[in-house]
């Protein structure tokens, strides 16, 4: 049986020649930097795979997404797209996260294996290399059972606790059975993703979604077509469900088959069986105490971190109507397009550059040097820019987007989608773009300087605004009866007060006791205030003339017919250069004098 080829591995104790002891320091040095230098060209070489594999995924999914609208009515979607898929991420979440959190710590030196000379001794000692792949071994197995009751419990709840207009959708019993089987055949292949994962095999997981996510998008594509035929309804689809059921199956079937092909092909099956351990008493025993306490404490952090996630699915599938569902999918699938592409790149980018700025500046010191003045001066200006051109993009959002909802929609979906309340909604969603941008670069700010107790403490902060979103929640959706337009407004508030605080803290650490000047002091709480982060009176007029005159294009040119569309996007063009033009004049107008200030 042939196994893995790696040049640089790290061999158990027993393979280990007892000629070798009286090696130098030097080599043991030369060695471990071989080592690391792997894996860090291993992890590089999986990470940017790994980036390219999700803008695949995630535009092979929203190009299949504007064919499958047109034959897809919103109920229908909304079914597929939130409760079957929180179904789904549901079962995966509370059996596998808190375990693969820590099976994937490497809090050893390193757990890679080599396959080629395999100790056949029969005994695993608890201590050895051998002994520490052994536990993670084994302990990988552990979702397994546990997905056999998590799968049970959620698809026995979805079944027998769903609306009866839910219910009633065609298939949607078979849907359900198909998912949950769809999250199990994933779990039965947990300790393949670990060790794969922990040997540094990125390609096996890249290849296998990749060719897993244009399975599933073809399979939709096509029930949902064939579905279509000789429907007398207009949107009408007699598979409806079903075809996203049955691709979402396909896909487990595609992960399945490559990760078992890889290993069984590749690997010495005895290296990924579970395996009894000695310890130094010769007591044997399966689970490591330290790592499965490990994993039960992830496990439960999991919980929370999963209704942080879901919770906007969780309200709306509890609050909701499969039609206000499919409507908030619907939009979340163009909305959160921006935050993907744009705002986690540069909230990521922003974590890392803080982090590097200021890593040098010692918090508890009053004492600072010239360098760390300069350090917290360009991390200020550089954050204070970045939220700057947040507020900007919101404006072109709020200004422009808004009224254009609905031309966009009638353009790539049709009139099913466009004469609903989706384009209103989606111009709710554009009011909630600069809010989560502003949001996600300041809590990248938090999360790159706080100490490790302003974090604990920003935990139970978290399970508060948690309850507040729960809360907010409930009233616009359950007392004033807003769907989805509710949904988001408790989303507004829920980051509107993590934007609060995020900013407190951030005022805080700027303006905290150092040894800065009465200028410097002067020049931090002037580029810490609203005026200089909010745009100029001349450039706030200019959006609210061009959203009045695009909201009027909206009203009375519409985007109905292609000639309403063509003069209400020429107006809105002519709008936009106008507008853009603003700020621009006033920057080259007094670049001589001073740097521009919006």
């Amino acid at each position: 049986m042939s196994t893995v080829k790696r040049k640089t591995v790290v061999k158990l104790p027993s393979q280990e020649d007892e000629s070798n002891t009286g090696t130098t320091a030097g080599s043991d040095q030369s060695e471990s930097s071989k080592n690391i230098s792997h894996i860090l060209s291993s992890s590089v070489s999986g990470a940017s795979s790994l980036v390219i594999l999700q803008l695949i995924s995630r535009l092979a999914t929203f190009g299949l997404h504007q064919i499958v609208l047109r034959y897809t009515d919103p109920a229908t979607f909304g079914i597929a797209s939130v409760q079957l898929e929180l179904l789904l991420a549901t079962i995966l979440f509370l059996s596998r996260e808190g375990f693969r959190c820590a099976l994937l710590r490497g809090d050893d030196d390193t757990i890679v294996v080599d396959c080629n000379n395999i100790s056949k001794e029969s005994k695993v000692l608890a201590d050895s290399k051998k002994g520490t792949v052994q536990k993670i071994t084994n302990l990988s197995y552990v979702p397994i059972p546990i997905g056999i009751i998590t799968t049970f419990l959620a698809c026995t709840f979805y079944i027998y606790y769903a609306t009866e207009d839910t219910l009633n959708t065609p298939y949607y019993v078979t849907s359900v059975v198909l998912y949950g089987l769809s999250a199990f055949g994933e779990l039965i292949i947990e300790p393949l993703y670990i060790t794969a994962m922990n040997n540094l095999i990125f390609k096996l997981r890249v290849s296998c979604e990749g060719i897993g996510v244009i399975v599933r998008c073809i399979i939709t594509l096509a029930l949902t077509l064939l579905g279509a035929q000789g429907n007398d309804g207009k949107y009408s689809n007699k598979f409806g469900i079903l075809a996203f059921a049955v691709a979402q199956f396909a896909f487990t079937l595609i992960l399945m088959t490559g990760y078992i092909g890889y290993f069984v092909s590749k690997w010495k099956i005895s290296l990924l069986m579970p395996r009894k351990i000695d310890d130094n008493k010769n007591k044997g025993f399966w689970l490591d105490a330290h790592l499965f306490n490990l994993a039960k404490t992830f496990t439960k952090q999991s919980l929370l971190k999963h209704i942080l996630t879901e919770g906007d699915k969780m309200l709306i599938a509890w609050l909701s109507s499969p039609v206000d569902q499919g409507i908030y999918a619907f939009v979340v699938n163009y909305g959160s397009l921006v935050a993907r592409i744009l705002f986690q790149p540069l909230e990521e980018t922003g974590r890392t550059l803080f982090s590097k700025i200021l890593t040098n500046v010692n918090k508890k010191d009053v004492k600072m040097t010239d360098a760390q003045k300069t350090a917290l001066f360009t991390s200020l200006k550089v954050l204070t820019t970045l939220i700057k051109f947040h507020i900007l993009l919101g404006l072109l959002f709020i200004c422009f987007a808004t009224n254009y909802t609905g031309t966009l929609i009638d353009l790539l979906v049709g009139s099913v989608w466009s004469q609903s309340p989706a384009p209103l909604v989606l111009s709710a969603y554009c009011l909630y773009v600069p809010i989560m941008g502003v949001n996600g670069i300041t809590e990248a700010f938090v999360a790159a300087v706080a100490t490790e107790e302003t974090l604990s403490t920003l935990n139970y902060w978290l399970i508060a605004f948690s309850a507040g979103f729960v809360g907010s929640g409930v009233i616009f959706m359950k007392v004033f009866l807003a769907g989805a337009f509710g949904l988001i407004a408790a989303n507004a508030f829920n980051l509107s007060t993590r934007i609060t605080w995020s900013w407190n803290f951030i005022r805080n650490y700027f303006l905290k006791n150092r040894n800065y000047s009465l200028n410097e002091v002067k020049e931090l709480r002037r580029m810490l205030s609203l005026s200089n982060l909010v745009p100029r009176p001349l450039v706030l007029i200019s959006f609210f003339i061009a959203w009045v005159v695009t909201f009027w294009s909206n009203e009375y040119i519409g985007w109905e017919t292609i000639d309403a569309k063509m003069k209400h996007i020429g107006i809105g063009c002519f709008c936009a250069i106008i507008v853009s033009g603003v700020p621009a004049r006033k920057y080259f107008h007094t670049r001589r004098n001073k740097p521009y200030s919006w």
